[in-house]
């Protein structure tokens, strides 16, 4: 094929990826607001290094959604004040265009559209969203972790990677030449390229950190040792292979909850625009 040819396909392919990724990144019309988030205590609550999951609303995100049989379609790693406090101009410049008082509060994430870059927790009030937080990491390694998150501020997404995930999840025999070992590297394979929850996993599995490994045959369960849960040594899944939903199952975060901390007493019977009390007697009396 002439050189010339090619990369007028390349260039129309492109283009094509282009428009469709525009359409697939517009809202979907049935996405159901479970909880109205209380943004104030979000901001107490989050810490850095934690990672938010979100329930994402575009018709991207509902797919991602059913390939990974998960609520939840995109991660974000939060930094806090770190970028607006750095002395480093391509930290700094990533705060360009955000509002003095959201700088305060912030969050990298990898998006299909715009790559790697930071955005306020703000961004995300309106969404379904979880925090989950790494439990036990030592803070050396904890800040070496946001070290490493914040050093892919400008990379591109790894739409490869996307479609690779899509293709692992799918049945074998459907996929039968697809590497289906957990060390398998899905994508581009590119330091320039990532994925939202694999940036961030990476980035925990340099310092040792697991997020959802694999067992060591005939594991001793049975028999766990001093400070290994998992009752035997653990292989790391390549980090192209985790999900957002993976940080949610994982048994080393733990999930947050914020929107009922510092409220007080809870008050439930008080919350419901009708009795449920009046509904549960007109199921009885049917």
């Amino acid at each position: 094929m002439p050189f010339r040819l090619q990369n007028h396909i390349v260039s129309a392919l492109n283009a094509m990826g282009k428009i469709l990724l525009k359409r697939l990144e517009s809202p979907v019309e049935s996405y159901e607001k479970r909880i109205i988030n209380n943004m104030q205590n979000l901001r107490k609550e989050i810490k850095k290094g934690d990672v938010l999951l979100v329930e994402g609303r575009s018709k991207i995100s509902s797919i991602i959604q059913l390939l990974t049989n998960s609520s939840w379609s995109h991660a974000a790693f939060y930094v806090g004040d770190r970028l607006k406090y750095s002395n480093a101009k391509h930290m700094k410049n990533s705060l360009n265009g955000i509002r003095e008082k959201d700088q305060e509060f912030m969050l990298i994430e990898a998006e299909a559209g715009s790559g790697v870059t930071a955005v306020p927790l703000n961004k995300y009030k309106d969404y379904n969203i979880r925090i989950c937080r790494p439990f036990g990491i030592s803070e050396e390694d904890l800040n070496s972790v946001i070290h490493e998150i914040i050093n892919n501020l400008g990379k591109h997404y790894d739409n490869e990677n996307l479609v690779d995930l899509a293709l692992l999840l799918l049945p074998s025999f459907l996929n039968p030449f697809k590497k289906r070992t957990i060390q398998a590297c899905l994508g581009g394979c590119s330091q320039y390229k990532v994925i939202c929850s694999g940036m961030i996993a990476n980035a925990f599995q340099m310092v040792g950190y697991p997020i959802v490994p694999s067992l060591l045959p005939k594991s001793d369960i049975d028999n766990p040792q001093i400070n290994d849960p998992y009752g035997t040594q653990l292989i790391m899944r390549h980090y192209s292979q985790i999900i957002p939903g993976d940080f949610d199952l994982s048994p080393n975060f733990e999930i947050v909850k914020y929107n009922i901390i510092g409220l007080g007493r809870f008050d439930y019977q008080s919350m419901w625009a009708y009795n449920p009390k009046d509904l549960v007697k007109k199921h009885t009396a049917l």
